[in-house]
């Protein structure tokens, strides 16, 4: 890990004029957070700020072990992670997640910058411990908004949910047609409230945003539904060639972030 001072910064009305908070941190990848923390810690912010049952406490532990073990795959880690600051001043990671087996060696950028700190304004706006709460979480803290954003779609690597899914169809495949048929195991209400929290809380930022006045708005709700499906895909990887499909995905998101962004350039008559 290579020591940097990261910036907090936010340019004031005045474009002459900017301020800098800064602080010294490490240069940390996602398995580096899991590895500098403890699990009990880590377990705290996910049963008190995330609301996460004590029957889900078990997969978390399982999960936090595996990640501080996991090979790094030098092909998935060149993308950064990014942290930064919802509407409601609460930590948040941009985007839909990918594996676990993907994101042990990502590189984790926070970016905590906020224009209300501007000290150049006349009025302050509510929220300044908020935000330096934030910007002082320890790293058990950080990894513990990483690990909840990482399960999205389950706490468990995708190996893991590839093996038991091949012991699943196995099982299928071996199950005699004059058998009676197994038990349908239903999910405790508690863990699925977990994931739906999960989900809610991927789309809040972006439902929040949504205006009527703004056409373009409709381009990025279809990017963030397409980038939903891409984690689910790349975890899932549930047929031969769902590579392609996700490229498509993916080149789709691309062209969409582009037209949302040049809108005021785009004649709606071409």
């Amino acid at each position: 890990m290579v020591e940097r001072t990261i910036f907090f910064t936010a340019a004031s009305q005045n474009e002459s004029s900017s301020y800098f908070l800064c602080r010294k941190i490490l240069t940390m990848t996602y398995q580096d957070y899991f590895r500098n923390s403890t699990f009990e810690d880590i377990w705290a912010v996910l049963k008190d700020v995330h609301l996460e049952p004590d029957e889900l406490k078990a997969s978390y532990h399982a999960l936090f072990e595996t990640i501080k073990t996991m090979p790094v795959e030098p092909g998935y880690s060149e993308e950064t992670i990014k942290m930064t600051l919802d509407s409601d001043l609460e930590i948040k990671v941009e985007g839909a997640p990918d594996p676990q087996e993907w994101l042990v060696g990502r590189e984790v950028d926070i970016d905590f910058r906020d224009w209300m700190d501007d000290p150049n304004l006349i009025i302050e706006f509510p929220g300044k411990e908020k935000r330096q709460t934030a910007r002082e979480s320890s790293t058990s803290t950080l990894a513990a908004h990483l690990l909840y954003w990482s399960t999205l779609y389950a706490i468990k690597t995708q190996r893991k949910h590839q093996e038991e899914f091949s012991t699943w169809l196995k099982s299928i495949k071996e199950q005699s047609i004059d058998s009676e048929a197994d038990e349908i195991e239903v999910e405790p209400i508690c863990i699925h409230k977990s994931f739906a929290r999960k989900k809610e809380k991927y789309w809040r930022e972006t439902v929040r945003g949504d205006l009527s006045i703004s056409w373009s708005w409709n381009l990025l709700i279809l990017k963030k539904k397409i980038e939903y499906n891409i984690g689910y895909w790349r975890y899932v990887q549930r047929y031969v060639g769902w590579e392609n499909d996700v490229h498509r995905m993916k080149t789709a998101a691309d062209l969409l972030e582009i037209a949302a962004s040049d809108y005021p350039k785009i004649d709606g008559n071409t």
